[in-house]
Parts: C-alpha cells; sequence; structure tokens
C-alpha cells in the first residue's frame, strides 16, 4: 500500500484557465484591485486571486497587501449554494514586514485552519454559525460555477463579525468547461446524467456511483468530463422511479448502464471504468468481477465487503452483506454516529465471507483503491486486508492501494470541503434486534481539512490517469483504429479549455 505523507501539488499541466472573453481575462490575478474599486500597493489596502475565474481542480492564490506591517488581518471566505444555504470560513494572518500576505508561504495563526495552507479557506468551508451544522457542501447542477467571496478586514475575527472589508474578491469556480455536454440519461430502467468532453471523441467511458446518500450527484461526472474523460453519473437507488433502498441491488441494472455508456458514440465501445465511493464500492466490485466489460476500478472510501446489500445477477443471489449493527455504532462528542473499530477489525480475515472475490476478475481488470488513514468507518483497514488477500492469491499487481494520512472518509476532487460529519437519512445500519433500518442520524467521517486536500489533489491525476491507462490506451478497438485525440489525459494539455 502507498503511504502518502507530503503534499504533491497538482502538475503544472493542470494549472489550466477556463476561457474568458479578453474583457475578463484582463482582471485575472492581474487587475481585481481595479475591478474592486481598491487602489494598488502603496496606498490602500488590496487583494488579488490567480486566476480569479477557473476550473475547480486548479488551485487559487490568493494575496493582499497595502497593509501595516506586521499588523493582524483575517480573510474570510463565503458562498451561498442553491438552497440559499451560507458555508463560510475564515483565517487570522500578520502581515510580512512589506504589509502583505501571500497565502502560499504565509502561516495562518487562528481561524478555520492554522498554519500555511494555500486553498485553506476553500477546504474549510463549512455551515454558517446559524445554518444547521451537519449540511453537506455539493453543487447540485454543475452548470452553475461557485461564486465564493474572499473579504480582507484589519484585525483578527470571528465568524460572525460583520465589521466593513477593506477589499473583496469574488472567485469563480467552473465545475464544467467550455464544450461539455450534460445528456439525461433514461434508458430502460437506467436514471442518470451522462457528461461528454468537448469533441467528438471517442473518449473513455467511466461511470460515476455516490454511497448511501442516494439520489443522483453530478458534480464529479461533470468535473471528469471536462478533463476529458466521459462519465455517467448513476443513481442506483432514492431517485425517481428507483428501489427506495439498497436493500436489494440487481447487477443487471448496472450492466444495463455499461450498455448504456458504451453504446454512445463519442465513447469507447468495448471497455469502461468505473468510480465509487463508501457503499457504491461493493457494487463496483461486482461490476468487475461479473461483468467483463469493467476494466478499471476506482474505489474511494470502501472496500470489496459487502455491506447491507443482497446484490443478485439474473435472478441468482451473487453476495449478501453482512449488517452493520447498532449495537456497535458509538458517538462523538457532537453527536455523530460511526461504528466501533474494535468490533470490526475483530471479525476481518482475508478469507472473509462476505469477500466479493475481485481476484476472479480477468487479467485486463485492474483496481485503484484510495482510502484515508482517519476514515472513522475504518476502511483504511479493509483495503489493507484486501490488498492482503490479493497478494496471498497472486494477483497482487491487478491492486494499487493508497492510504491518505489525515484523510477521513470522504475524498472529493479538487478543491472540495472538507465533510467531517453531515447529516444522512440513508443507513447501513439495522436496530439493535436487526427489525429495523436506521434512518436519519448526523454521521462522522473523520479526517482534518488540510490532509484530505493533500489527498484530494494527489487522487484526482492519479485517477484520471488510471481511467486513460486501462480504459482508453488498453482498448483493443481503440488501438486497432488509430484514434488520435485531441486532449490527452493526466500528461500534456493541449490549449486552454
Amino acid at each position: 500500500m502507498v503511504l502518502l505523507h507530503a503534499k504533491k501539488a497538482l502538475q503544472s499541466s493542470w494549472l489550466v484557465r477556463l476561457t474568458a472573453p479578453s474583457r475578463v481575462r484582463q482582471r485575472q490575478g492581474v487587475d481585481v484591485r481595479a475591478m474592486t474599486g481598491v487602489a494598488g500597493p502603496g496606498s490602500d489596502p488590496w487583494i488579488t486571486a490567480t486566476p480569479r475565474v477557473c476550473l475547480h481542480d486548479v488551485p487559487t492564490t490568493l494575496r493582499a497587501g497595502g497593509l501595516t506591517p506586521h499588523s493582524p488581518v483575517t480573510l474570510s471566505a463565503s458562498l451561498t449554494d442553491e438552497n440559499g444555504k451560507q458555508f463560510v470560513s475564515h483565517a487570522h494572518y500578520r502581515t510580512d514586514h512589506c504589509g502583505g500576505v501571500d497565502v502560499r508561504t504565509a502561516a495562518a495563526v487562528g481561524g478555520s485552519y492554522t498554519g500555511v495552507f494555500p486553498s485553506g479557506l476553500l477546504t474549510t468551508l463549512a455551515p454558517a454559525p446559524h445554518q444547521f451544522p451537519f449540511l453537506r457542501l455539493y453543487r447540485r447542477d454543475p452548470h452553475l460555477p461557485w461564486k465564493v467571496s474572499v473579504l480582507l478586514r484589519r484585525g483578527h475575527h470571528a465568524l460572525a463579525t460583520q465589521s466593513r472589508a477593506l477589499a473583496e474578491v469574488e472567485l469563480e469556480r467552473h465545475l464544467m468547461a467550455r464544450g461539455v455536454r450534460r445528456v439525461a440519461v433514461r434508458e430502460g430502467r437506467v436514471r442518470g446524467a451522462l457528461y461528454l468532453p468537448a469533441g467528438d471523441g471517442p473518449f473513455p467511458g467511466v461511470i460515476d456511483m455516490f454511497g448511501s446518500v442516494g439520489g443522483l450527484m453530478e458534480f464529479r461526472s461533470a468535473m471528469m468530463a471536462s478533463r476529458g474523460i466521459a462519465s455517467l453519473a448513476l443513481a442506483y437507488f432514492a431517485y425517481d422511479d428507483l428501489p427506495k433502498t439498497t436493500d436489494v441491488l440487481e447487477l443487471d441494472y448496472f450492466e444495463e448502464a455499461v450498455e448504456a455508456l458504451l453504446g454512445r458514440p463519442e465513447v469507447v465501445p468495448d471497455r469502461c471504468g468505473v468510480v465509487a465511493a463508501s457503499k457504491a464500492v461493493d457494487v463496483a466490485c461486482c461490476m468487475a468481477t461479473w461483468l467483463p466489460k469493467v476494466k478499471a476500478v476506482v474505489c474511494i472510501g470502501g472496500s470489496p465487503i459487502a455491506i447491507d446489500s443482497v446484490i443478485t445477477h439474473c435472478g441468482r443471489t451473487l453476495v449478501e452483506g453482512f449488517k452493520l449493527n447498532l449495537s456497535i455504532m458509538t458517538a462523538d462528542k457532537n453527536g455523530c454516529m460511526y461504528p466501533q473499530r474494535k468490533f470490526l477489525t475483530q471479525e476481518g480475515r482475508v478469507d472473509h465471507p462476505k469477500f466479493i472475490p475481485i481476484e476472479k476478475a480477468d487479467d485486463e481488470t485492474y483496481f485503484l483503491m484510495a482510502v484515508g488513514a482517519n476514515d472513522a468507518w475504518s476502511f483504511d483497514f479493509f483495503v489493507h486486508l484486501t490488498q492482503e488477500r490479493m497478494e496471498s492469491m497472486g494477483r497482487g499487481p491487478w491492486m494499487k492501494a493508497v492510504k491518505y494520512p489525515g484523510a477521513g472518509h470522504i475524498i472529493e476532487p479538487p478543491y472540495g470541503p472538507h465533510i467531517r460529519y453531515s447529516y444522512h437519512r440513508h443507513l447501513p445500519v439495522v436496530s439493535k434486534d436487526a427489525s429495523d433500518k436506521v434512518e436519519g442520524r448526523p454521521i462522522l467521517w473523520g479526517g482534518n481539512a488540510k490532509d484530505t486536500c493533500r489527498a484530494q489533489e494527489d487522487l484526482w491525476p492519479r485517477m484520471t490517469a488510471f481511467f486513460t491507462k486501462h480504459v482508453r490506451d488498453n482498448s483493443r478497438w481503440y488501438r486497432q483504429h488509430g484514434v488520435s485525440v485531441m486532449t490527452e489525459i493526466g500528461g500534456h494539455w493541449s490549449g486552454v479549455l
């Protein structure tokens, strides 16, 4: 298992801005002071963002100046989601000898984070003090960019402070590059949304699934399409006319989704990948084991040990997931529930009867398993167990495990918020007498913001390169047709998005 201790910045090739009209480009990171009505250095206080307008997986540098040397200042960020809920963060700094702050090198001394954390204001965005504390921040409509207001204030202030800002800049962070298309998918039983990169393709195709949150989450698919991967955001329960729970999942449904994706003329037609988080990982592992067109699986915060669901195929039971009983659950000081690690690990062994036999996948099928070392749901233990199992069966080379120190259960694309806890409606937990499902609880996911950001920055290009290699480059169809693609994923970026 790869254990990542040091921060790996995104490669320079990832620093690609969203195409904008020239009058806007002139302002990005150069003339934001004029845009905000603030004078330049040597006069009034100012703040800049470089780039100000960009794709959401691109880091932004904040700089402030025109201030008293060695004086306290506060940078604060805020945004409002589609439901009108406000999310905020703040950091306390001391200006340098020139009266400036550069978040790339300056250490925060208080606020939502401390130390040098260039993306700290984005990663620590959390519900405002007046909001329900367990809200989860994610973009429901990826067509809408995140608009983040960053304010500069003199002195060290708490979040609720309404003192006058010295300067302000608005970040505009897009989840969809220009030319990316969304296609609603309603074919047979399949429900979802397909995001296609700009151009005609053919592109590597991926099915994208989240965990027991249910419904349809599309932002990751939009971001993958912005990096040249056709991604089908797939709903599989608690959406439209789909089942209300994960009690029974039919692999036939996911097989239909594979065929729907590969039937698109823009997609490499002979193989696809799957990216799955949390509960969806056991489904993804079943797909790789029993569906021959699935050749690359990225598992985030999950493992091939089936949980909760009975998974069937063609009317035959493939695996019955084990039930998490309320008796093994505990809660932190905020009342957020999570399973006690000792009860999970005491049953852990490589021959666990609930293991999905991913070692039986063919020799062209590969697995990338990413997990946080501080996952409150202990999936780091199960990923380690999976690696031991694969190696014991001579299948070690077909699996790569990456364990991120300090990261928790949820690892999203850069520069998403660190979600330490959130309210969860659907849980893979049963009551103590196993008669009912437990529903509607705040859940602890674990991890810290800085290490989660490092995990995001490492996993995102690692994942896109993985899919490019095993879905596109290893495709016999793609090689036989000698197709050239304008944009190479994970390597050189041709032109500006």
